[in-house]
């Protein structure tokens, strides 16, 4: 993970010329899994309910079902933008990102862990932190795309963001499923 924080080009590229399938969902699914443990402590540290513990043994499998589809998403992307889906190296390639995330579950375990160790002051200082990190997750899958596809930075990162679109798209159309479900009284 050091040479992805300080080389992210540089180790990207060598994963694409090498790509190991293996790697990149072993990648994937131990970032889950702390990411899992880091949740349930922060729930039971910060006393959250079940939703939060449901929510956190859902999260090993939301990230791998994420990575599976914005492989296959980006290879549509990449065939509507005249590439070949390279859909095994871009897996190969996007699921050694994964790891930055965990440092997301940490920021949620130190905000958990906040009133005990510096208050509201320490909990807002950390959660400014969250915005950039994800923002980071997402330039290192634009570099990886750019590492596969080699398209340029711009195009990269249009087929870095369109799962995100995509996730924005049925986060919409469910909100307005449950607003009409809401004023017709079913929910």
């Amino acid at each position: 993970m050091a040479a992805l924080i300080t080389h992210p080009r540089r180790t990207l590229l060598a994963a694409a010329a090498h790509p190991e399938m293996s790697r990149a969902a072993l990648a994937v699914v131990l970032t889950g899994l702390v990411s899992l443990a880091l949740d349930i402590a922060a729930s039971i540290i910060g006393a959250a309910g079940s939703a939060a513990v449901i929510l956190s043994i859902a999260l090993p499998l939301m990230l791998v079902v994420f990575w599976l589809v914005s492989g296959l998403l980006i290879g549509a992307g990449a065939r509507l933008m005249g590439r070949e889906p390279r859909r095994h190296e871009l897996l190969a390639v996007t699921g050694l990102t994964f790891p930055v995330l965990v440092l997301y579950a940490l920021i949620a375990l130190v905000q958990a862990a906040s009133p005990r160790w510096g208050g509201d002051a320490l909990a807002a200082a950390v959660g400014l932190l969250a915005l950039p990190l994800v923002g980071w997750f997402v330039v290192l899958n634009a570099i990886a795309v750019r590492a596969v596809y080699d398209t340029p930075a711009l195009s990269a990162v249009a087929l870095a963001l369109i799962p995100y679109a995509a996730l924005s798209a049925v986060l919409l159309v469910l909100v307005l499923l449950v607003s009409l479900l809401h004023s017709v009284g079913a929910v």
